[in-house]
């Protein structure tokens, strides 16, 4: 589930699933597993998914040991801020054609 919620291509449809069954989750996986796994959180990097982020945790009273919560709302408060201040010149910058190689 990490792994579905730090793939661009899947970590919209991963975060709704675990939204929607994270009580089975909880009762299936040990704390070690439940804890990596939302460490996905980590890459939804938008201010949306931020926002829900941050509602879905207290909401559900859901504890993950230790500052562990803490410290990934923390790496997506970075992310989240890093693309909003440097998103559009780092977008610009790649879109540039390869420079051809020095000999």
């Amino acid at each position: 589930m990490r792994a579905l919620l730090v793939s661009v291509h899947s970590r919209g449809l991963a975060w709704d699933y675990v939204k929607d069954t994270w009580e089975t989750m909880a009762r299936q996986y040990p704390g070690s597993a439940y804890r990596r796994m939302y460490e996905g959180v980590t890459a939804l990097v938008s201010p949306e998914w931020e926002r829900d982020v941050r509602e879905f945790f207290p909401a559900r009273k859901i504890v993950l040991g230790g500052k562990t919560l803490e410290q990934y709302l923390e790496q997506l408060q970075i992310a989240v801020r890093f693309q909003e201040r440097e998103g559009t010149a780092l977008a610009g910058y790649l879109a540039k054609p390869p420079r051809a190689p020095r000999r």
